[in-house]
């Protein structure tokens, strides 16, 4: 059974199919962490980065504000040193509302520091000693008196809440920094595993897209040859057919021109377009004969001597090609063709002959060539259905002929006596029987021996062979008797044919090694169906009652069989001897 070439294990997926699912979900649950992860970093980065930079804009209105609260301070300073200056009642009222917008300023930094506990402690420091700074400037009755004082502890407490503040602020700017500087790390950290990932993920699919390029490439090369693999079996399928069909063809053959005639065509069928024959070895065994043929293969000679064939000489196939063989068989008459092959047709042990077959163009020879196992499967079944026929032929001719004469034997005479008789009767016909026995063989053995003996019976079966009708059947009945059954004949015509028999036989001239021997004659009895016969047994009866008379009447004479009854109404035999001059026989037609 052909098999399919599997992968190499280097060249494998070292993931089993079993595994390939958990690790996809593996790494489906992994790229979802990671990605969440990354997310909740990036967003704890952003809120730290707007947190620090909202307190860092905290920080800076706050200083702001502090800034704005030491202009007042410094506005409500001036305007009192105004007010000592000229003594106008506006500039100690500008400064009170100077120091109202102190206070006011204290109030919106209470607002903005009272998550600053200490902050807050100046701020309130900072709230009463405004308040004690707006009581002092409203208790002013006349230029001179400065609250100079007051104004410093307001100032030295601004600038100890501005400089807290500024320390904040740098520690607020150094958190940013380190805040930006996490984010920027942690961003070129997770974009760079990103990247790592998206790479080793390209790579991974890379190299699963290059394996599976590399198995769909097996896979193609696999269907390849599985496709040529299942076309090769629809060929030997097709041929096994066909192998089959000829076979099944061949047992239905009875004879061996039968089996030759179908081997030719299952030939044609099985090399379109070329030409050749089937050639049989002769009875004799020294010529080799045209028995079938195909397409006509005229260079073939009809009939040439057993060494001409180059592969019936070496026993095998052999085929002749230009350049390779270029000796050619002597079997052709004028050119050879230049493509051809021998196959020797062999069974049981014995040469029959071989077949010839001619390919007039190289497509016609390549196909031969891929089709010659076939080819010869074919010729040994031919071969064996030949020899098996031409074996039947020989044991069916020894089970019903006489080995000595060639005649059919007393076996095949009851058969065939039964039938004509049969057919007689179906066809409302006469039959004739002919029992005809040598004269004096046994003298004739004694004086000249069991070879001439021999040798006579041959001669006299050529001669009744030479006599009769086709129709007609010759037998030999035992020893040198013989019968000849003469089927839709008259009495007068088989009495003329008998007497012809006679006549010939008698006029037989013999010789063994140079030495003659005496003439022979023959006596006959003859009997007729339906009358005087009433069956076949009768009938054999009544022509071997009447060769009894014939040899006790003298020999060398017919004697026809008669019928007459008795008082009783039994039947008895009667002969009448009926022995016609020679002359007499021309004019009769048989």
């Amino acid at each position: 059974m052909l098999s399919l070439p599997s992968v190499a294990s280097s060249d494998r997926v070292p993931l089993k199919p079993s595994r390939v699912i958990p690790l996809l979900a593996i790494c489906a649950v992994g790229a979802v962490a990671f990605t969440c992860a990354g997310g909740f970093i990036v967003y704890t980065n952003t809120q730290h980065l707007i947190s620090t930079r909202n307190w860092l804009d905290h920080s800076h209105s706050v200083l702001t504000s502090l800034q704005t609260e030491a202009q007042r301070l410094d506005r409500v300073s001036y305007e009192i040193q105004l007010y000592e200056a000229t003594g106008d009642k506006a500039d100690k009222l500008a400064a009170q509302t100077a120091a109202v917008s102190l206070h006011a300023g204290a109030l919106n930094l209470e607002s903005l520091q009272n998550d600053n506990p200490s902050q807050m402690r100046h701020l309130q420091e900072l709230d009463s000693e405004v308040r004690d700074l707006n009581q002092a400037i409203d208790g002013i009755e006349r230029p001179g008196v400065v609250p100079e004082r007051l104004i410093q502890d307001c100032r030295r407490t601004i600038n100890a809440e501005q400089e807290e503040e500024r320390g904040l602020l740098r520690q607020r700017s150094d958190e940013s920094q380190d805040s930006r500087d996490r984010s920027l790390l942690s961003g070129a950290g997770y974009l760079g595993f990103s990247l790592f990932v998206v790479i080793a993920l390209f790579a991974f699919l890379l190299r699963d897209a290059v394996r599976r390029r590399s198995f769909e490439r097996q896979i193609s090369d696999a269907n390849d040859q599985l496709e040529a693999t299942i076309e090769e079996l629809e060929r030997r399928g097709a041929e096994a057919i066909l192998l089959k069909e000829a076979r099944d063809e061949l047992q239905l053959c009875v004879t061996a021109k039968e089996a030759q005639e179908c081997a030719v065509r299952h030939f044609r069928e099985l090399v379109p377009g070329s030409c050749g024959a089937t050639l049989i070895i002769n009875n004799s065994r020294s010529m080799l004969e045209m028995a079938a043929t195909w397409n006509d293969p005229a260079a073939l000679a009809d009939a040439f001597e057993m060494d001409a064939c180059c592969g019936l000489r070496a026993g095998r196939l052999r085929w002749r090609r230009p350049g390779q063989s270029e000796l050619h068989c002597s079997h052709f008459v004028g050119s050879p063709p230049d493509n051809y092959v021998c196959i020797p047709l062999a069974a049981q042990g014995d040469t029959l002959g071989f077949v010839f077959l001619s390919f007039p163009t190289r497509e016609i020879a390549g196909l031969a060539g891929r089709r010659m196992q076939m080819v010869q499967e074919m010729v040994e079944l031919a071969s064996m259905a030949i020899a098996g026929l031409n074996l039947r032929a020989k044991l069916e001719s020894q089970s019903i002929r006489d080995g000595l004469t060639s005649l059919f034997n007393r076996h095949f005479m009851e058969i065939a006596l039964e039938r004509e008789v049969q057919r007689a009767a179906r066809r409302h016909t006469s039959l004739a029987v002919l029992m005809l026995d040598v004269d004096h063989f046994k003298v004739f053995n004694d004086t000249f021996g069991h070879e001439a003996g021999d040798m006579v019976l041959r001669r006299i079966a050529e001669c009744f062979q030479q006599t009769i009708r086709s129709e007609d059947i010759v037998c030999r009945y035992g020893g040198e008797e013989f019968v000849i059954l003469l089927p839709e004949i008259t009495e007068e015509l088989a009495l003329a044919k008998a007497n012809t028999i006679r006549h010939n036989v008698s006029g037989l001239r013999m010789k063994l090694k140079e030495e003659a021997l005496r003439s022979v004659s023959v006596s006959i009895g003859l009997a007729m169906y339906p009358a005087p016969a009433r069956d076949a047994t009768d009938l054999l009866r009544m022509a071997d009652h009447a060769l009894y008379d014939a040899k006790r009447g003298g020999r060398d004479r017919v004697v026809v069989a008669r019928a007459s009854f008795d008082s009783s109404g039994d039947k008895e035999l009667t002969t009448q001897n009926r022995t016609l001059d020679p002359n007499e026989l021309n004019p009769v037609s048989i």
